[in-house]
């Protein structure tokens, strides 16, 4: 290729790159989103297995030695970030805010099991408020967790 060319396919490259920026950035926090909504929703299933993988015998199996020891960490810093979710909501200005904790720990957290209908009773709002609340939750979690990948992102969808 010539040097004419290369600049060329450069140009058209970079121009597809910023006509595809927002669908880029939609697809980054998407993939975030979801990640962080399947961590919650198997948070309990990933604290049992945490728990219940013997040591002793993920020592004799490398593999499940990895993954519990990935799994640990993993899980120590979603308690850590929970926790720290837990204080900023408390903290909150508005009820909105301070309920999105409660909402989230009924729904992913606690060892009692509730429908949604119970958590929106238990928390006084309609489901559609429940499922904002969850929502938002779950887009402020991606924040702690992720960091300032997250934060690009989000501050493009909303």
């Amino acid at each position: 290729m010539h040097k004419e060319e290369i600049e060329e396919v450069v140009r058209i490259a970079a121009a597809e790159v910023l006509v595809r920026r927002e669908e880029i950035i939609k697809d980054e926090y998407d993939a975030r989103y979801q990640d962080v909504k399947l961590l919650m929703k198997n948070y309990r299933r990933l604290k049992t297995y945490y728990a219940k993988v013997s040591p002793e015998a993920a020592v004799e199996v490398d593999s499940i030695f990895t993954m519990r020891r990935k799994t640990g960490l993993m899980m120590s810093h979603v308690d850590n970030m929970l926790r720290a979710y837990e204080a900023m909501c408390s903290k909150a200005l508005t009820p909105d805010e301070a309920r999105r904790w409660d909402a989230l720990y009924l729904r992913y957290i606690s060892d009692e099991r509730l429908s949604v209908d119970d958590i929106a009773e238990e928390l006084g709002v309609d489901k559609r408020t429940f499922y904002r609340d969850i929502n938002m939750a779950l887009e402020d979690l991606a924040v702690l967790l992720f960091g300032i990948e997250a934060i690009g992102a989000r501050k493009n969808r909303r």
